[in-house]
């Protein structure tokens, strides 16, 4: 009797599909974990962003512009960047404020002090 050799190279289509399931459950699990993290990047980047501004605001005023009304002033993200205090506007992915968002600079009166605030975010 002659034995036929047959080429056992390759794979079955049971393992196949094995793993095609096994990527399944990992890509399950990974997706909505890589939507957060993009998620909290963003939020840490318009963090970042409002303090920049923020901080840009209180040199502005302590460069002697604008006009303090009870010892406190507006000034907006556009009004920062046309004077040359921002490169740009900054763009805030979730936190919504754009060129016409106004900065409240407060005036510490017993300190000698800046504070400045924008808004609270609207997301």
């Amino acid at each position: 009797m002659v034995k036929t050799l047959r080429n056992q190279k390759g794979i079955t289509l049971i393992e196949l599909l094995a793993v095609i399931v096994i990527i399944g459950i990992v890509a399950a699990i990974a997706v909505p974990a890589i939507g957060k993290t993009i998620d909290n990047a963003q939020t840490k980047a318009d963090q970042a962003s409002k303090i920049l501004v923020e901080e840009t605001a209180v040199r502005y005023a302590l460069d002697g512009n604008g006009t303090f009304t009870n010892e406190q002033m507006t000034v907006t993200i556009g009004t920062l960047v046309s004077q040359g205090y921002l490169n740009s506007s900054p763009s805030f992915e979730k936190f919504g404020y754009t060129d016409s968002t106004n900065i409240t600079v407060t005036k510490e009166p017993n300190i000698g002090s800046f504070k400045a605030e924008l808004p609270t975010p609207s997301s």
